[in-house]
């Protein structure tokens, strides 16, 4: 079954004016905080937000990272949403209801049907309409949407974002889908106090993670969340 239903649990977002994107989450989208991490040394999961079908989270990043102009390979469309917006950052949004409830992921690409056999034969998600490049995961749809690798100026980024699917497992999802062709990034299987994880990318250059938390991560504010979430919530 490879990641066919396995949910989504995060999405990271990158920032480095911390105070300019909290209000963006916070003010203009609607989005309830579940968790704060006010140590200054840690920069990873600063802010979590209940975001409905998946968990939005912020990262700190040096303001090197966003000195080019560029916009997210990714948009978060929420229920309802039809206009897009853009935050602080360069994160691409589609606005609804409030409190915002994440519908799909789209992800830009060059050629959405070259993308295809990736999310279907080696990751193993579902796709309901075979001339759609949309697939099915246990939480939020991912849809593949063509753009040009530079858009009004600005060249598609895939640096300030990281797209997180749970694994009850890794080590067991890390082998079937290394045995489905799949290339992972780094030196393997990290392990922290939070859990275990390991990256990849898409052919279009979009990151992603496999993560099997651990249960100290789950007894934290955000764990119910997670739970539920797991539930199929």
């Amino acid at each position: 079954m490879l990641l066919r239903d396995r949910p989504l649990l995060y999405v990271f977002l990158e920032a480095h004016n911390l105070a300019a994107q909290r209000a963006f989450m916070e003010d203009r989208l609607g989005l309830p905080v579940i968790e704060t991490d006010d140590d200054p040394s840690h920069r990873h999961g600063v802010v979590k937000y209940d975001a409905g079908s998946l968990l939005l989270s912020l990262n700190l990043s040096p303001a090197s990272r966003f000195r080019v102009s560029g916009s997210d390979g990714l948009t978060i469309v929420c229920a309802g949403g039809t206009a897009l917006v853009t935050d602080p950052h360069g994160h691409r949004f589609r606005p609804g209801g409030r409190p915002p409830v994440v519908t799909e992921l789209r992800l830009r690409v060059t050629d959405p049907a070259a993308c295809v056999p990736f999310y279907r034969d080696v990751l193993g998600l579902w796709q309901p309409e075979p001339a759609e490049p949309a697939f099915v995961t246990g939480s939020v749809p991912i849809v593949l949407e063509a753009a040009p690798p530079v858009t009004n100026g600005c060249r598609v980024r895939h640096d300030t974002y990281l797209l997180v699917f749970h694994t009850p497992d890794i080590d067991r999802s890390t082998a079937e889908l290394a045995d489905a062709g799949l290339t992972f990034s780094g030196r393997g299987v990290g392990s922290k106090e939070i859990g275990r994880t390991i990256h990849f990318t898409d052919p279009g250059g979009h990151r992603f993670c496999l993560y099997q938390p651990s249960e100290l991560a789950l007894g934290y504010d955000s764990g119910a969340t997670l739970r539920e979430i797991l539930a199929g919530r």
